[in-house]
C-alpha cells in the first residue's frame, strides 16, 4: 500500500511527502508506456518537456521526481 493510501486508511495527516512518494511510484510503474495512467501525462496531454533530447530529461521533465510531479499538477 502506498503512503498516501496508508495515511488515509489510518486517519493520519496526508503530507506532501506522502503524495510525492506515491506520484514517484506511479512514474516507476508506468514510465515505459508514459500514458494516461500517469496524472502528469494525463493533465498535460503528453509528457512534460517531450520536445527536449531524451538524454536531458528521459522523455519527461518530471521523470521519477514525485515533487516535480506534484508541483506541476498544482500549477496546472
Amino acid at each position: 500500500m502506498g503512503k498516501l493510501l496508508d495515511s488515509a486508511v489510518n486517519g493520519w495527516k496526508i503530507t506532501d511527502e506522502d503524495i510525492a512518494d506515491d506520484l514517484y511510484e506511479i512514474c516507476v510503474r508506468v514510465h515505459a508506456s508514459c500514458g494516461s495512467e500517469c496524472p502528469v501525462y494525463k493533465k498535460n496531454k503528453g509528457a512534460v518537456g517531450a520536445d527536449k533530447p531524451f538524454d536531458e530529461n528521459r522523455g519527461c521533465d518530471c521523470f521519477k521526481n514525485g515533487k516535480a510531479m506534484l508541483e506541476f499538477l498544482r500549477k496546472s
